[in-house]
């Protein structure tokens, strides 16, 4: 059971996303060849199908001890914990650390000829083990705080989660009591030939005694995209991929659900981004944002927001808008029809709605965010309700001047 904690070309001056390597997820096991020394460990590199990637090699370089959960920690080197259950399970790490309160244990990799491949979310495979090597059976519960850095030198903190449950209550000795973590940081390592991830897993104060071994680690391909600052969404960009992806914590995406001839109606993403599919993300710094592709269930419900996925997209398959910068504002406005090009990992409104005029955005009940109290400037210009531009004497009837309707009797 897998548990989660969260921790255009036709756009405006919204930067593209970094591209993903064709490498989506890197997975490394391992074997203690009969020994408890860091040279008996062999690492096996494999993609999310479990198939060796060419030219990708991983090294264990070092397995430490120490007490606390800070970066600067003083930690020495320590020998693999051996015995029992550990000696047939030779694909878990334990570390044979001093068993007192707030004790690490902490693993450090070395990744080479990884090319392009952005680390901002892992999986862990953490188990409970006793002093002799065996799985933890009984109902006390153990909790483990988990670092994990993206550097040697631990100054980029990918991760931090405290009091994460790592033993299943009951059974028996032998029985296998992994639990499959996913953690998910704010940032990603530079995406260098080599890289470096150091894992830290420290007793809880409120964990009884024990020792945490690692089975296991994924690591997630992310993608980075800049925002652009407006009056009415703080720090926004619209994006897509072609995998299901999740945001980092500090971004809060949004589908579009409804949208009419003045409005479209967003509303913050329920699970996972579907895979093609388009979302509204914001963050209330500046900053980049981060998406990571994710196996998360997707939101299932209607969401108008169409997206390019990793590739461009023509958009002549129906009626759109582009989500652009007018003003200060953040809106909707009718696709150019000279320029049916939507940029890679970009997204656009696919609706029924046509006409001249941008459609303001409306989050509903969400807070901390104002809708735009006018989605055009005043250009005096005024369309019919077919989205044609007309002047003159104009019958009576209902049109659109500067984004409002107006009614000549």
């Amino acid at each position: 059971m897998k548990k989660t904690l969260l921790g255009t070309a036709l756009l405006f001056a919204l930067a593209q996303a970094l591209p993903m390597d064709a490498q989506k997820q890197v997975r490394l096991t391992f074997n203690r060849a009969g020994g408890t020394a860091v040279s008996n460990v062999t690492v096996k590199v494999t993609d999310e199908s479990g198939n060796a990637i060419n030219g990708v090699t991983a090294t264990l370089q070092s397995i430490k001890q120490g007490t606390g959960t800070d970066a600067d920690a003083a930690a020495t080197d320590v020998a693999l914990l051996s015995g029992m259950e550990l000696n047939t399970h030779t694909e878990i790490l334990c570390a044979n650390y001093a068993n007192v309160k707030n004790s690490f244990a902490e693993f450090t990799f070395k990744i080479s000829g990884l090319n392009n491949f952005s680390l901002n979310h892992s999986d862990l495979q953490i188990a409970a083990m006793n002093l002799y090597g065996r799985f933890q059976n009984s109902k006390d519960q153990r909790y483990c705080d988990v670092r994990v850095w993206g550097n040697e030198n631990k100054s980029t903190l990918l991760a931090s989660v405290d009091g994460i449950l790592v033993d299943k209550l009951g059974g028996d000795y032998v029985r296998d009591n992994t639990i499959d973590w996913e953690i998910k940081g704010n940032t990603t390592t530079p995406a260098a030939t080599d890289q470096y991830i150091v894992v830290r897993m420290a007793k809880s104060d409120r964990s009884q005694g024990c020792y945490f071994g690692l089975k296991q680690i994924t690591l997630y391909n992310g993608y980075r995209f800049a925002t652009t600052a407006t009056s009415n969404i703080a720090n926004v960009a619209t994006f897509s991929a072609s995998s299901p992806v999740t945001f980092s914590s500090d971004a809060t995406a949004y589908i579009a659900i409804n949208s009419n001839d003045t409005q479209v109606t967003l509303s913050p993403l329920n699970g996972a981004l579907a895979a093609g599919q388009g979302a509204i993300v914001s963050k209330a710094t500046t900053g980049d944002i981060y998406a990571y592709v994710s196996t998360e269930a997707t939101d299932s419900r209607n969401n108008q927001l169409v997206g390019s996925g990793d590739a461009t997209k023509e958009l002549t398959d129906g009626n759109y808008y582009i989500f652009n910068k007018q003003g200060e504002d953040a809106v909707f406005s009718p696709l150019n029809s000279t320029n049916t090009t939507l940029a890679a990992n970009k997204a656009a409104l696919k609706t029924t709605t046509t006409g001249g005029q941008a459609l303001t955005l409306d989050f509903g009940s969400v807070t901390g965010i104002n809708t735009a109290t006018t989605a055009m400037p005043a250009t005096n210009t005024t369309f019919d309700l077919s989205g044609r531009k007309v002047s003159g004497d104009l019958p009576a009837g209902l049109y659109i001047k500067n984004g409002k309707k107006l009614l000549i009797k």
